[in-house]
C-alpha cells in the first residue's frame, strides 16, 4: 500500500516537473521572439552624451562586483550597445557565475550578435551547468529559428 502510495506521488511529480519545463520552454520561446522582432542596436551616444560612458559600460561589465557587472550587462542588452559586444564575448569566456553566464547569452541574443551566438552555441554544447546548457541551447535554437525566417523572408 505505502508502495503503491510512492509511486503516485512519484509520477505526479515528475508530470509536475514537466508541465514547469515545457511551461519555461514556451515563455521563454515567447519572450525571445518578441525581443528579437523589434531588435535595432544602438550607439551608446544615442543613450548618453558622457565622453566615458563606454568606458564606464565595459568596466561594469568587468566589474568583480556581482551587482555591478549584473547591471552593467542588462544596460547593454536593454539599450542594445552594440560596442560592448566584444566585451560581454570576453566576459562570457570567462565568467564563473551561471546566472550570469545566462544573462550575456540574452543580451548577446538581444543584440543580434552572430559571434556571440557562436559562443553561446559552444555554452549549449559544453558548460558544466545543466541550466547553462539548458538556457543557452534555447537560447541558441530561438536565434536559429529567426535567422532561418529572416533568410527566407529575403528571398
Amino acid at each position: 500500500m505505502l508502495n503503491e502510495v510512492k509511486s503516485r506521488f512519484a509520477g505526479k511529480k515528475q508530470n509536475k516537473t514537466n508541465r514547469l519545463v515545457l511551461s519555461t520552454v514556451v515563455i521563454l520561446s515567447l519572450v525571445l521572439s518578441s525581443i528579437g522582432a523589434f531588435a535595432q542596436n544602438n550607439s551608446i551616444k544615442d543613450v548618453t552624451s558622457n565622453k566615458y560612458a563606454l568606458q564606464n559600460l565595459i568596466a561594469g561589465i568587468k566589474s568583480d562586483n556581482e551587482g555591478v557587472k549584473r547591471s552593467a550587462i542588462y544596460f547593454t542588452g536593454k539599450y542594445k550597445i552594440a560596442e560592448a559586444e566584444h566585451a560581454l564575448i570576453a566576459q562570457l569566456k570567462e565568467e564563473q557565475n551561471p546566472s550570469t553566464r545566462i544573462l550575456i547569452a540574452l543580451v548577446l541574443f538581444e543584440l543580434g550578435s552572430d559571434e556571440g551566438l557562436m559562443y553561446v552555441k559552444e555554452l549549449s554544447m559544453e558548460d558544466a551547468d545543466a541550466k547553462v546548457r539548458r538556457m543557452s541551447t534555447h537560447i541558441f535554437y530561438e536565434y536559429l529559428q529567426n535567422s532561418m525566417a529572416s533568410d527566407l523572408g529575403d528571398q
